[in-house]
């Protein structure tokens, strides 16, 4: 079984959770780069623009075979309760390699269900399993368990899918 974890993180703790899941799946992954400074006041007015209108952004990441993957887990921060536009931009490219996927989010305190909404309607398929990991999760250690048992449902449906196509 082959995953990969995608991931965009501005903070940190999109990368911290994607490192947990891959450390956990023995996966492979790949860090998105947004382009543009998002610093000072410029830079921030066009990142809630670009989030407001559900704007793409210009983007850089390593090329990767994504077919080689029995499973993708995607992963974003929550950004105004709406999807990242270097996520959104990732997905808009590549959606048209992604075999099975997941997904993770990082946010403040709300927002993951439109997040994965939008992720669901963006990738044109349904998510194996999701995870939605707080500030609080952060702080209190909470998101080792969690990402734990978000790792153990991605592994068990694509181990179940696996046999089903050997059976």
């Amino acid at each position: 079984m082959k995953i990969l974890v995608i991931y965009y993180s501005l903070t940190g703790n999109t990368q911290k959770i994607a490192e947990t899941i891959a450390n956990t799946l023995a996966a492979d992954s790949i860090q998105i780069e947004y382009k543009r400074r998002r610093t000072g006041t410029f830079g921030m007015l066009r990142a809630a623009y670009q989030v407001m209108f559900s704007r793409p952004a210009n983007i850089s990441f390593p090329s990767t075979d994504l077919y080689r993957y029995d499973l993708l887990i995607i992963g974003t921060p929550t950004w105004m309760m709406k999807l990242a536009p270097p996520m959104r931009s990732y997905i808009l490219k590549e959606k048209h390699k992604f075999t099975k996927v997941a997904f993770f989010c990082t946010e403040d305190s709300s927002g993951a269900a439109n997040v994965f909404k939008e992720m669901q309607s963006l990738c044109v398929k349904k998510p194996v399993a999701t995870l939605e990991i707080t500030k609080a999760d952060l702080k209190s250690g909470k998101y080792k368990e969690k990402s734990n048992t978000f790792a153990n449902a991605c592994c068990q449906d694509v181990a179940d899918n696996n046999e089903s196509v050997t059976a």
